[in-house]
């Protein structure tokens, strides 16, 4: 644990506004909650203070104001790391930082594929994040030979020249990183593992976001609209992640820049069946355990190699062109899902995937 110097006042106040119990406590203000997290990053916050305020941030589950001053506190200190790419139409994979551990991970494919179709990717995240320590999408990519630890202004070449990127969080919030050891301290899900969805580091027009509970669809649904994207699309992928499955309907929640209220808000369910691509059974998206049963990244790396080389089975290619189609789609560069389908058929069976992968390892 980080030497702290404290200030025992420093959110004393707050927390006891919010922990005054159902009846009597109230949520902080977009202010207040920025706050909260700043003094909490300084290290001014004791440690006793700051496992309570995410453990009663959780409990109480916090308001779409408190979401977004966490974001604040989070993106005023990342401003020198925040990235500009000059690229149309940015999308912003926002893939819980924990990883799974149930299932294996197709978004590295599926935005491979997505970027050779034309649509600009960045993908973020971190190594090791509680609480479940899962495999993520930068395991997957750093065990294919794509680099990961690349400093902000690199990862906007990339972006640029290549037309996708991964950025660790080491490299945009070093201060949300170094309050880790809180996170594993408390040992549950907290607001923070939201944050990491949807504080874009590159001001993306468009994003994608994995869901688990119903319950944070209303509080997302005002938060990303004030943060100014241009179309969000909430998906209850496999196990809470932003990876549509195609086994069964999976339920998603788009909410656009242009309206207010309902008509911000779209809600429908998509069905891989309806597009005549063959549905996945429970082994084909078993991650693949090692010695000791702990899920490692190397199902998912198979699944990634073999979709790009044309070598995959119909089930994993299926899988991944159902994924890759969804992103072309909420991007606007096709005008349904059908034809994102088809385009990333197209991308994978010319080999403009591949080659789009071959480009992405060689960058330094």
């Amino acid at each position: 644990m980080p030497t702290i110097h404290a200030d025992p006042e420093a959110i004393k106040p707050l927390l006891r506004d919010l922990g005054q119990g159902p009846t009597r406590g109230r949520s902080l203000t977009r202010e207040e909650a920025r706050y909260c997290l700043d003094q909490i990053m300084d290290g001014r916050a004791t440690p006793a203070q700051c496992g309570a305020f995410l453990l009663i941030q959780r409990y109480k589950g916090e308001t779409p104001d408190e979401l977004l001053g966490f974001v604040d506190a989070v993106r005023g200190r990342a401003s020198t790391h925040l990235i500009h790419p000059q690229v149309e139409g940015l999308l912003d994979i926002g893939s819980p930082y924990d990883g799974r551990l149930r299932n294996i991970v197709v978004s590295p494919a599926a935005s491979i594929v997505a970027a050779a179709c034309g649509v600009p990717v960045l993908m973020h995240g971190e190594e090791e994040m509680p609480p479940k320590h899962g495999i993520t999408a930068g395991n997957v990519l750093d065990a294919i030979g794509v680099p990961t630890d690349l400093p902000a202004e690199a990862v906007e070449r990339s972006i640029e020249q290549i037309g996708i990127g991964y950025l660790r969080q080491t490299r945009f919030a070093p201060d949300l990183v170094s309050i880790k050891w809180l996170r594993e301290e408390i040992a549950l899900r907290s607001p923070l593992n939201m944050v990491e969805k949807m504080y874009d580091p590159a001001t993306a027009p468009y994003h994608l976001i994995g869901l688990t509970h119903l319950p944070y669809l209303e509080k997302l649904g005002a938060s990303l609209p004030a943060l100014g994207f241009r179309k969000s699309a909430l998906v209850q992928g496999m196990e809470g992640n932003e990876d549509l499955t195609t086994n069964r309907g999976v339920r998603v929640i788009e909410f656009t820049s242009e309206g207010e209220g309902d008509a911000a808000k779209r809600e429908y369910r998509v069905a891989a069946s309806d597009y005549g691509l063959t549905p996945a059974e429970a082994a084909d998206l078993a991650p693949g355990p090692d010695g000791d049963d702990r899920p490692t990244a190397a199902r998912s790396v198979q699944l990634t190699l073999e979709t790009l080389q044309g070598d995959a089975s119909d089930t994993w290619r299926d899988l991944v062109v159902f994924n890759a189609g969804f992103r072309v789609y909420l991007t606007g560069r096709a005008p349904d899902l059908a034809a994102g389908v088809e385009q990333a058929r197209e991308a994978l069976g010319s080999g403009r995937a591949w080659q789009l992968l071959e480009r992405w390892r060689a960058t330094s």
